[in-house]
């Protein structure tokens, strides 16, 4: 009986990877989206430019909040009744496939260096592979250093393909990669990485629009398909916006950039955005923390917070007690106050407790998940851009 029940398994799953294996040759153009930061914004951006050039595209973002970008530019969230799990990603290509769609755009859902191949070599197969940049963040999963990173990252470099990146750094070893497994690396064009700077709208990154580009290219599509499409979706970028709203007498400037994570990435915007005189004092830190995330905690305090200006330090999320303390042992310099309140009303509220009647600006940073994401939408519907 065992033995039997053995071989029907095993024939279902020789059946099942043929079918996949099939499905994949029938979608001519498959995009496989990875990197530490704008992976969601770059699918997004990839598959706005595919449709708006005529080619039937399904594309799937991850993490907080799973989408599917359907043909007619319209959206689905992925409803998951258990954790997430990288044979999603197959699911997505029968999807596509069923849809008669000539092109799948999917963001890498996995973080474990093994996973990462698995997904790419086994599951999306893609012929243009995308490495956003290569930051500080997710060390408790990818090693201890950016080189480490870059390796977990590298195994989503196609076979017989392309990778675009806009990563200077990496750019060499990631040609190595492509190179051994009879592929190419391209590095995006018209980038200079001294001036990373917004658009003009202040709601996307250069970077992420130069990757783009680049892939529009490589797919013999004209370029500027990607600035003609920025509108279509901009509600759905995750660009910079520096909100403002009326608060007790003063006015709240609240930039939003609780879904930067890194400490790199942050500091960039937060430079560019604070630097522009237009944000006035005092200036509040509002850290959201996520307890699976302590190695990004510890990047934050040591380095970001301890060499910033900020007047006030708040922490919230889960664990925050634990956090406190260690902020406190870290920059004792600094004001360090708890908001552990669920409700974003009530948090909002003790955090402008001291600066009723004044101008102050708040900087939302660490982790969009939970009270970040509750944070940002309360002040986004209060605010202006």
């Amino acid at each position: 009986m065992v033995p039997a029940l053995l071989c029907i398994v095993v024939a279902y799953l020789v059946a099942e990877r043929i079918r996949h294996e099939r499905r994949l040759k029938r979608i001519p153009i498959r995009i496989h989206v990875n990197g530490t930061r704008g992976k969601s914004s770059v699918t997004r951006l990839i598959a706005a430019a595919l449709r708006r050039s005529g080619i039937r595209t399904l594309a799937k973002t991850t993490g907080y909040l799973p989408k599917l970008v359907l043909p007619d530019g319209s959206e689905q969230t992925i409803r998951r009744r258990s954790p997430a799990n990288i044979l999603e990603q197959m699911k997505i290509v029968k999807l596509a496939d069923k849809m008669n769609t000539q092109a799948v755009v999917v963001e890498c859902m996995a973080l474990k260096p093994d996973l990462q191949f698995v997904s790419e070599s086994k599951m999306i197969r893609s012929t243009v592979s995308v490495i956003t940049n290569v930051r500080p963040d997710h060390f408790e999963v990818m090693g201890e250093c950016l080189d480490d990173i870059a390796k977990a990252l590298s195994g989503t470099i196609p076979e017989n393909g392309i990778v675009v990146t806009a990563d200077r750094q990496y750019y060499p070893y990631f040609s190595e990669v492509a190179s051994q497994r009879g592929s190419r690396a391209v590095l995006t064009e018209n980038f200079d990485p001294d001036a990373q700077d917004l658009t003009e709208n202040k709601r996307y990154f250069k970077e992420n629009i130069e990757i783009a580009r680049s892939v529009c290219r490589f797919l013999g599509l004209e370029p500027k398909v990607v600035e003609d499409c920025l509108d279509d979706f901009a509600s759905d970028m995750k660009g910079v916006g520096m909100y403002r709203f009326p608060f007790g007498g003063g006015t709240v400037y609240f930039l939003d950039i609780f879904a930067a994570n890194d400490i790199e990435s942050t500091r960039i915007i937060q430079e560019q955005t604070l630097a522009q005189g237009v944000c006035p004092r005092p200036w509040i830190a509002l850290f959201n923390h996520r307890a699976d995330r302590p190695l990004r905690m510890k990047s934050f305090a040591d380095s970001l917070l301890a060499e910033s200006s900020y007047d006030r330090i708040a922490v919230t999320g889960e664990g925050c007690r634990l956090v406190y303390r260690y902020l406190r042992g870290r920059i004792p310099e600094k004001e360090v106050v708890i908001l552990p309140y669920a409700s974003p009303d009530r948090l909002l509220a003790e955090l402008l407790r001291d600066t009723v009647g004044k101008d102050c600006t708040i900087v939302g940073m660490g982790n969009e998940k939970g009270a970040g994401e509750a944070f940002s939408r309360l002040l986004r519907e209060k605010g202006t851009l």
